[in-house]
């Protein structure tokens, strides 16, 4: 009898474990283009929150969003060349004596420049998370030897930063997948 109560509990914890997250990132609509000495972005990525990370955040867990972008020179007969890489961030936090949810968002820039950081405020959640995913007016400055001759792609992803969380909640964001929140790479071709 104990044995099976303890193998029912097991079973329980996990299915717990294991359940498929009920939300995620994904790349829903990405529109880059060439501008001048830059890569220009537009569109959006939808940013889903499960309950659990919901839960954190409303309780003052700040939580790191990770976004990579890659551009490509198409070849024919060999893969794709990478012409560059941008990594930037954008966290996402609830001011509980304003009600306020707060964005603060790192820009890229070429070489060792460090992040601008400009902090936007939202009085709700939805609101806060659809500006979080917005890729309008995003300039991402092109290496100089980039030209953009040729077609061009791009992949980009977006990611809930674990190792950014404090260190007692990492276990737990590690060994459950309502944690795992990532939009996979997509590609997107660039428009002329």
């Amino acid at each position: 009898m104990v044995a099976s109560r303890k193998a029912e509990w097991l079973a329980a914890a996990l299915a717990v474990m294991l359940a498929p997250a009920v939300a995620d990132f994904k790349a829903a609509e990405v529109r880059p283009k060439f501008a001048p000495a830059a890569l220009a972005l537009g569109g959006r990525l939808e940013l889903d929150l499960t309950p659990n990370v919901e839960e954190a955040l409303a309780k003052g867990i700040p939580l790191e969003v990770i976004f990579t972008v890659r551009l490509y020179r198409e070849r024919k007969l060999l893969w794709d060349r990478r012409i560059a890489e941008w990594t930037f961030k954008r966290e996402l936090r609830y001011h509980a004596l304003s009600g306020q949810y707060l964005i603060g968002s790192g820009l890229p820039h070429p070489g060792d420049a460090p992040e601008e950081t400009v902090t936007e405020s939202f009085n709700s959640l939805p609101e806060a998370l659809r500006q979080m995913g917005a890729l309008d007016e995003l300039k991402l400055p092109l290496p100089a030897t980039a030209a953009p001759a040729g077609e061009h792609t791009v992949e980009i992803r977006a990611y809930l930063d674990i190792e950014a969380l404090p260190a007692p909640l990492r276990p737990v964001a590690y060994t459950s997948l309502a944690w795992r929140l990532n939009s996979g790479w997509s590609t997107w071709k660039v428009q002329r």
